[in-house]
């Protein structure tokens, strides 16, 4: 099992054990893609053409500068959900060792280094991910959002309609 949200050791990560999923979607352009399904092991692959939605003021040159801040966007978000994830199994690792020596006399430096490097590694998880969430209720209206809610809500705030980022959203993705 991996390492638990603090004060919640009842949550399951599921068969894979990841606590952040790792990507963030992106809406494409205009323009023509070809969409393959496997079904059974056979392919079926046929033409799709997106349009421009006629409604919307937002031109083609919106839409890419759009694109391009969402890429950015989903590639910090994927860092920092690879940089939470291997946190995560180093910190289980080092769990587990303090258990395997725990009843070692000769080992106890070692065991206390282990639990220096945990809180040291988790200092800076809770910096990337909110430790305390759980996935149920109210926490996100309960604890502080950290890196990844803020990525995934400038994300949620940039890709809504055909319109380039604002100032403030290029200025926010390069804080953050």
């Amino acid at each position: 099992r991996r390492v638990t949200p603090q004060y919640a050791d009842w949550v399951d990560y599921g068969p894979d054990r990841v606590r952040v999923q790792d990507g963030l979607s992106v809406r494409q352009p205009p323009g023509t893609y070809t969409v393959t399904l496997e079904v059974n092991g056979e392919e079926y692959s046929t033409e799709l053409r997106v349009l421009k939605d006629p409604n919307s003021d937002g031109d083609l040159s919106d839409i890419r500068a759009q694109l391009a801040l969402m890429e950015e966007i989903q590639q910090d978000h994927q860092a920092a959900s690879e940089a939470i994830n291997q946190i995560e199994w180093t910190r289980r690792q080092l769990q587990d060792l303090q258990v395997i020596l725990e009843d070692r006399d000769d080992a106890e430096d070692l065991s206390e280094s282990a639990g220096t490097l945990d809180l040291s590694l988790a200092t800076i998880e809770s910096e990337l991910f909110q430790l305390q969430v759980t996935g149920t209720g109210q926490d996100q209206v309960r604890y502080a959002t950290k890196l990844i809610g803020k990525l995934n809500h400038l994300a949620q705030v940039t890709s809504i309609g055909d319109f380039p980022p604002t100032d403030q959203a290029v200025e926010v993705q390069a804080l953050l």
